[in-house]
């Protein structure tokens, strides 16, 4: 790697490789950890019996495990950088998709999910946020909003790459093929990444520009910041948090029985595999296009717009309609796109780098309980009333309340940068 770096076009584009990784490290973690599973509910529900409620519990367990150690994740980000998380992580993640080949109970489905959970958790978008923001100094929000897009390209790539092989091989063995991902992962981070331009003797791409305008005293941006301590004390923080508690809420207890409920509307297998699809390829765009325009509009202000969308797109599901399906998926594809990474934005923007680890984490810590009780409750209410209409109803109703929650956290911003 040194020898590599002493070509002078390796060290003015190493940022950008970065950026490359970080799509990559969330094309495989998320887009194998995520709803992306979902595809494989008719084939389990077949073979197992399990009731919904059962399965769902199941995709809910990642997102109760990362509430539980995102905090920790965060310490040891901060003590000894992403590199070392992410390695553990995909290595675990591998594990866990080829013992999911050997499970016999939902029990041990459940302990495979812990492990997703661990696996996202060390290496997610808390690691590959961290990792990308501190590589960039200007255009940060457009490499952030690359990056992001790993979490849709990999949930657009693998459903159908999952539905073909299900045909070809069955559950076991795609589950046995899918493992082979986050090796090659593993082996990308080993050979060519690092965790910040110090370890390498460079600098942030833009950082030289920020620092003729400053007078030559531009800080690294990992002490860049906030302290932990004063982001507790700032009203934005706890918007973001319970913002975040609603919409993950809301995404996740739609998205995870959306494959689900546009069977119980008459489609086929392979259309509603389209419709996953169709909504993880809108929201890579999504969240390409809207990261971008946040480097130049009012972040508060794109926010909020996106929270009205996905508000209006869950409506389209609460009316049952099938003609409504798809332009409801498309729609809350693309809000979602950028709610999901706006949140990550506003955060490096508003707290910088200097606790990232533990200000991320605890801010995860609520979205992770949002997506662990959206999953199960939907599916609760599903086996209760036969019907997934309440359960969006209420999933609408929470995702109003984060859109006028949106305007405060952005008239709550605005004073808190004021004073």
């Amino acid at each position: 790697m040194k020898h590599l770096l002493q070509h002078w076009w390796i060290q003015r584009y190493y940022p950008f490789l970065i950026c490359f990784a970080g799509l990559l490290i969330l094309v495989v973690i998320n887009g194998l950890t995520s709803t992306t599973i979902s595809v494989f509910d008719r084939v389990l529900l077949d073979e197992f019996q399990w009731s919904r409620s059962e399965l769902k519990l199941r995709d809910s367990i990642p997102n109760a495990t990362a509430f539980a150690l995102i905090f920790f994740s965060g310490l040891l980000i901060d003590k000894f950088r992403v590199r070392r998380l992410l390695l553990v992580g995909s290595l675990i993640l591998s594990i866990a998709l080829y013992s999911y080949s050997l499970i016999h109970t939902k029990f041990e489905a459940y302990f495979i999910h812990f492990l997703f959970g661990v696996a996202y958790t060390l290496s997610g978008s808390v690691s590959a946020i961290i990792l990308v923001s501190s590589w960039f100094h200007k255009h940060k929000g457009l490499a952030l909003g690359i990056t992001l897009a790993g979490t849709s390209l990999g949930s657009f790539v693998f459903p159908n790459l999952i539905h073909h092989w299900l045909e070809l091989w069955g559950w076991r063995s795609t589950f046995q093929h899918l493992a082979i991902f986050p090796l090659i992962l593993f082996a990308f981070i080993f050979l060519f990444i690092k965790s910040s331009p110090s370890e390498l003797n460079l600098k942030a791409f833009g950082s030289e520009d920020a620092s003729d305008s400053a007078g030559g005293n531009l800080a690294e941006p990992l002490a860049e910041g906030l302290s932990f301590e004063q982001a507790l004390q700032t009203p934005t923080f706890w918007l973001i948090c319970l913002c975040g508690f609603l919409t993950f809420y809301g995404l996740l207890g739609v998205v995870a029985n959306l494959f689900l409920h546009i069977t119980d509307l008459g489609f086929t297998a392979k259309d509603a595999t389209f419709a996953l699809t169709l909504y993880f390829g809108v929201a890579f765009g999504g969240k390409l296009l809207i990261t971008s325009v946040s480097d130049y509009f009012n972040t508060y202000r794109v926010f909020t717009l996106c929270c009205t969308l996905m508000t209006v797109s869950v409506l389209g599901f609460t009316t049952m309609e099938k003609d409504l399906v798809y332009w409801a998926t498309a729609g809350m594809a693309l809000s979602w796109g950028g709610i999901y990474s706006m949140y990550n934005v506003l955060t490096i923007r508003t707290f910088g780098l200097k606790s990232a680890g533990k200000i991320n984490g605890t801010i995860n810590m609520f979205e992770s309980a949002g997506a662990f009780c959206g999953p199960i409750f939907t599916g609760f209410i599903f086996d209760k009333t036969h019907s997934y209409q309440l359960a969006f109803l209420i999933i609408t109703c929470m995702m109003g309340f984060a859109t006028l929650l949106s305007f405060l956290f952005s008239a709550k911003k605005q004073s808190t940068s004021q004073a």
